[in-house]
């Protein structure tokens, strides 16, 4: 019984969604306030729905796409929230694009590792603006490395290469 308890609270924190059902709550609220901070006008999310055929589109089936739109519901931008491996855990990341698909910024929602968490910092964060939906970024050539971070840095690296190829694929099939 102890052992089905222990179970039970240690998964509860996963089975906890917010309104959508798609994100955790501490997600959810970090992701508006980063919105919120971003984007002046904006109003409101819709979560862009995807069929069977486009949904393999995205980089992971746990990642989310919405479009963000302002108080006349005229489209500003979308915002792409997945996760990716660090070395032990995963973290989660938004890649808040504006209405022309073209990178605005890259933030790390949540980190749950005690090493690499250097790749939340501002500063290094800033090199994935101006990337659009059409190119790609190569880490070490494009994205300087970390030292102390080079697993986190590695893979946020892919992850957002990965968004942008799926958001290409998406302005290509005329998804968004």
């Amino acid at each position: 019984m102890i052992k089905l308890l222990s179970i039970f609270f240690y998964l509860l924190p996963s089975f906890i969604f917010s309104q959508n059902g798609n994100l955790p709550v501490n997600v959810e609220n970090k992701l508006q306030k980063e919105l919120k901070e971003h984007f002046s006008n904006y109003h409101n999310k819709s979560l862009v729905v995807l069929d069977s055929k486009t949904v393999s589109l995205l980089y992971d089936d746990t990642d989310v796409l919405y479009t963000l739109k302002d108080a006349f519901s005229t489209t500003i931008g979308y915002a792409y929230i997945g996760k990716s491996k660090s070395k032990v855990s995963y973290f989660d990341y938004v890649v808040i694009f504006d209405k022309n698909m073209i990178i605005s910024k890259v933030k790390v929602l949540v980190y749950r590792e005690d090493h690499g968490f250097e790749i939340t910092h501002k500063r290094w964060l800033s090199q994935f603006i101006g990337f659009n939906s059409s190119q790609s970024i190569l880490f070490k050539k494009d994205i300087s490395a970390i030292s102390g971070a080079t697993i986190s840095a590695t893979s946020l690296t892919n992850a957002v290469n990965n968004v942008l190829q799926c958001m290409h694929q998406l302005k290509l099939t005329k998804v968004i």
